[in-house]
């Protein structure tokens, strides 16, 4: 394919080895497509250690959120996304937005159409925080959360 036609979407994460522990760090332009495609990869990458059902689809979901919260109200050209597992069960997932502001959990009227992001990272996390310009959670898999 010419390059002028190629698909911006990054080509499919197809064979990741997990041995003890998986640490996966990209950096990024904040751009609004870009939401899509670290929630497509958390998810591929998770489901290469046999990591499914709800606790993918939460991570998903977080993802999705903090990368929206980057891209939308950080200040910086690139945003940095690490997502990390191991053995323990515990997912983290990092965004560095390079933006000093804090991040607040808002209550919107059932009228307002976003804003509800960081809500849904405060029920859905294990735990979550920030640090610097890094907001982070964590996600409990499946295995331990039955544990």
């Amino acid at each position: 394919m010419p390059p002028s036609t190629q698909s911006a979407t990054p080509p499919p994460v197809t064979s990741v080895e997990i041995r003890d522990a998986l640490r996966l760090s990209l950096t990024f332009r904040a751009h609004p497509h870009r939401v899509a495609h670290m929630r497509r990869i958390a998810g591929t990458v998770l489901r290469q250690d046999d990591i499914g059902g709800d606790a993918v689809a939460t991570v998903q979901l977080l993802v999705s959120e903090i990368v929206t919260n980057a891209v939308v109200h950080g200040k910086a050209e690139r945003v940095r996304f690490s997502l990390s597992y191991d053995r323990t069960g515990i997912v983290l997932i990092e965004v560095d937005d390079h933006s000093p502001a804090p991040v607040a959990v808002r209550l919107p009227g059932p009228d307002e159409e976003s804003g509800r992001g960081m809500f849904l990272v405060s029920e859905l996390a294990r735990a979550w925080g920030r640090r610097g310009s890094c907001t982070w959670c964590t996600v409990a898999t499946r295995e331990v959360a039955a544990g």
